[in-house]
C-alpha cells in the first residue's frame, strides 16, 4: 500500500470504518512508514483537541417522550391513509421545536461559540506543525505576506521592546471564514492574536477556558480575539498594547 493511499484512507481509518482486510493494509504501513504515522499522530491529537474544545449540542433530553406523545396523539385523531400523514407531520413538527431551541441557543451565545473555535484554533496550532505560514519577526515581512491571500489586510504590531515580539503569521479559520493569526510570544508562551472585519460596535471580553485566557475587543470595524496560556494579567497588558 502507498502513502497516497495510506493518506486517502487516513480518516476512514481512524473512525474504524475500513474492513477488517483494508484496516489490516493500512495498520502494516502504519508500522513501517515514519512519515504516515507521524501524520496519523497528528490527526489523533487534532481529533482529541477538536473534541475536547468544540461547542457541542444535545438534543433535549425530553425530545423523544415529546415525540412519542405527538405520534400516540395524531394516531387517535386520525385514521386511514390520512394517519401516516398526521405522524409524519407531528414528527417534523417535534424536529422543528428542537431545532429551534438548538438555534436559540446558538444565537444566545454566539460570542461563547466564536470563543470556543478561536480557543481550538489555537490548541491545533499548537498541536501540530501549523504555527507559522510565514516565519518572521519584522511586521513588514508578515503584513504584506497576507495579500491577496484575504479580502482584508489585518494591523500587524512591533512590541519586541515591550517583551512581545512578533514571530510570524499564518491563514486560520474560526468558524466557517478564513482569519489572519498573528503569532507572538511571551518568554516560553504563545499568543495567537486573529483578527477579521466585523460590523459589531465596539466592545471587550474576556475569558477563561481549560487553563487558557482569551481577550477579544471590537475596533475601528475589525474583531480582535488573544488567547494564551499566559496569566491573564499579561495577557491584558497585551492587549492594551495592540489597542495603542
Amino acid at each position: 500500500m502507498t502513502c497516497e493511499s495510506v493518506k486517502s484512507l487516513a480518516g476512514a481509518y481512524l473512525d474504524d470504518e475500513l474492513d477488517a482486510a483494508l484496516g489490516v493494509q493500512v495498520r502494516e504501513h502504519l508500522a513501517v512508514c515514519e512519515s504516515c504515522a507521524e501524520a496519523q499522530t497528528q490527526l489523533v491529537a487534532m481529533r482529541a483537541g477538536i473534541r475536547e474544545h468544540a461547542p457541542y449540542y444535545r438534543a433535549p433530553a425530553v425530545l423523544p417522550d415529546r415525540i412519542r406523545a405527538a405520534v400516540r396523539q395524531s394516531e387517535r385523531q386520525a385514521a386511514g391513509p390520512w394517519r401516516w400523514i398526521a405522524i409524519a407531520a407531528a414528527i417534523l413538527l417535534a424536529v422543528s421545536i428542537a431545532w429551534n431551541v438548538a438555534l436559540f441557543r446558538s444565537h444566545a451565545s454566539g460570542a461563547d461559540l466564536i470563543a470556543q473555535n478561536v480557543l481550538a484554533s489555537h490548541v491545533r496550532s499548537l498541536m501540530g506543525s501549523h504555527l507559522l505560514d510565514v516565519p518572521s519577526s519584522d511586521r513588514h515581512t508578515v503584513k504584506p505576506w497576507f495579500n491577496g491571500k484575504l479580502d482584508f489586510s489585518p494591523d500587524v504590531g512591533d512590541f519586541i521592546a515591550q517583551g512581545f515580539p512578533l514571530i510570524g503569521g499564518r491563514i486560520d479559520y474560526v468558524g466557517d471564514r478564513r482569519v489572519a493569526a498573528l503569532v507572538y510570544q511571551r518568554r516560553q508562551h504563545v499568543i495567537n492574536l486573529f483578527t477579521w472585519p466585523s460590523a459589531a460596535p465596539d466592545s471587550q471580553t474576556e475569558l477563561a477556558r481549560n487553563g487558557y485566557h482569551i481577550v477579544h475587543w471590537n475596533r475601528a470595524g475589525m474583531a480582535w480575539w488573544a488567547v494564551s496560556d499566559l496569566a491573564a494579567a499579561e495577557l491584558r497588558q497585551f492587549e492594551n498594547l495592540c489597542k495603542q
